[in-house]
């Protein structure tokens, strides 16, 4: 079985090195630009929204994510005053396929539903695997809502190539609409 709850700050490391494992997984470079020691600095996620693993019977940390209920927190990105988000939906390459990334956002649906907010979420065109989930849930794909690539890109990073043109994929996800039974999804 499968547990979704808050990290300790004794697991902030190895929800940062889970997390970089996660991305080096993906078939393209998500690390460029000094994001990895953004990912690396946990506790500083944890100042301004909740981080979250999935656990298995034994306590053995099998994913994590960021949770973030406040738009005007550092990790509140491209969201209204409104909406909540997570972040960095990450699961352990060697744990794939046994529910991690299905309980973590489970576990971010049932935050958001619990406030009645709505949820707006970025992903890339690489990340098909969790968009798949995402659509599980009810989530819906909001491409007015994309972040276009000339909207991200800061001069000074060194872009791999694939990422030349790419937005960042919106998906929302609504209360009202799906009925707010997250149960049913696991």
């Amino acid at each position: 079985m499968i547990t979704v709850r808050a990290a300790r700050p004794d697991e902030y490391e190895r929800v940062g090195a889970l997390t970089i494992d996660a991305y080096r997984a993906l078939p393209v470079d998500h690390l460029w630009g000094g994001y990895d020691d953004a990912i690396l600095d946990t506790a500083g996620r944890a100042r301004g929204a909740e981080v979250l693993v999935a656990v298995s019977d034994d306590d053995t940390i099998l994913g994590s994510v960021t949770y973030v209920a406040d738009a005007s927190t550092d990790w509140g990105e491209w969201i209204e005053p409104d909406e909540a988000q997570f972040r960095l939906l990450a699961v352990d390459p060697a744990a794939r396929g046994l529910g991690a990334g299905v309980a973590l956002v489970a576990a971010c649906v049932e935050r958001a539903n619990a406030t009645g907010q709505a949820m707006m979420i970025h992903t890339t065109p690489w990340m098909q695997t969790a968009q798949r989930i995402y659509t599980r849930f009810g989530f819906e794909r909001r491409p007015e809502r994309d972040v276009p690539y000339e909207e991200w890109l800061e001069e000074g990073y060194d872009l791999p190539r694939e990422w030349i043109g790419q937005p960042f994929l919106a998906y929302g996800w609504y209360p009202a609409r799906t009925g707010a039974d997250v149960r049913a999804t696991r």
